[in-house]
């Protein structure tokens, strides 16, 4: 298992996806609830879409500096 790619891996649970986008567990599960990301269930555990995560993150807007918040 360790010989795959970070290009084939196509679901991830809450706390890797929480560690490589910097966002906590509440506004992961803000992300499900709202219909931005997708996810799958496999017993108790909640997979993530890498792809709907990717997708999610990839229409925010770009930074712009000097722009008030």
């Amino acid at each position: 298992m360790k010989n795959i790619k970070q290009t084939d891996i196509k679901f991830i649970n809450i706390a890797k996806a929480c560690t490589i986008y910097g966002i906590g567990r509440t506004y992961c599960y803000r992300l499900l609830s709202e219909g931005h990301i997708k996810a799958k269930k496999l017993g108790g555990r909640t997979l993530i879409s890498a792809e709907s995560l990717n997708q999610y993150f990839n229409t925010l807007p770009d930074y712009k500096s000097g722009t008030a918040i």
